[in-house]
């Protein structure tokens, strides 16, 4: 009787030791896609112009002023996040798949080409 306890609170174990990877995992994808995006936001505002250059400053104060506790996003953090996208967006719009309405051509056929070596 006693073995097969044990048995059971191995698999128990290993169950919920596994469900915490798969949790934590998932919370960082979430985290990186947050700050991805974040940087998106950043960087296409203060790279076009349209804010001048305490915007960021102004950013992570107000953040923190409206959600008092709330850690990695002062002003390097975000700025961080600026770099994190810009690094990494051209490489993520080389990769992505393409959704079905950007692969018809203006009478709704299916755009076909064949790819340049240089895109392989």
């Amino acid at each position: 009787m006693l073995e097969t306890y044990r048995e059971a609170v191995l698999r128990i174990k290993n169950a919920v030791l596994n469900s915490r990877y798969k949790a934590a995992a998932n919370a960082n994808a979430d985290q990186l896609a947050l700050y991805y995006s974040i940087g998106g936001y950043i960087s296409t505002n203060t790279r076009s112009g349209k804010w001048g250059s305490g915007a960021i400053e102004a950013i992570s104060a107000q953040l923190q002023k409206e959600l008092p506790g709330l850690r990695g996003f002062s002003p390097t953090h975000i700025k961080s996040m600026r770099i994190f996208f810009e690094e990494w967006v051209d490489f993520f719009n080389r990769n992505r798949q393409l959704p079905t309405a950007q692969l018809l051509g203006h009478d709704n056929e299916l755009l076909i080409r064949q790819l340049p070596t240089a895109e392989l």
